[in-house]
């Protein structure tokens, strides 16, 4: 899995997250209908939040909440509709932490 985007070249929706938890995290994307294109935003902490843009071909996604990108999942989402924007905030302390669909 790599950890950055490459290039953007997709549909121009995206999964935004808001890292409101009192955790350092990291959010993985598992893009389906796609190959080549899942990657993780790294180590980012508190008060920033991270765009995902779907890439070209994705039908639907899986994000996973992670400590690290090779650490184990803590949470994880199910975006089943490529054609729209989601909007998530990461919610919680260390061992509590949760991916809390918002309205975008």
């Amino acid at each position: 899995m790599a950890l950055a985007p490459a290039a953007h070249a997709g549909t121009g929706n995206y999964i935004k997250i808001t890292n409101s938890a009192g955790i350092v995290a990291t959010t993985c994307y598992e893009w389906l209908g796609t190959s080549g294109a899942d990657y993780c935003h790294q180590s980012w902490p508190v008060g920033e939040s991270r765009t995902a843009y779907f890439p070209a071909g994705a039908t639907s996604a899986v994000v996973n909440l992670k400590l690290s990108p090779w650490g184990a999942i803590r949470d994880s989402s199910a975006v089943t509709d490529a054609s729209k924007n989601y909007c998530f905030e990461i919610q919680g302390l260390l061992g509590s932490e949760k991916l809390v669909k918002t309205g975008c």
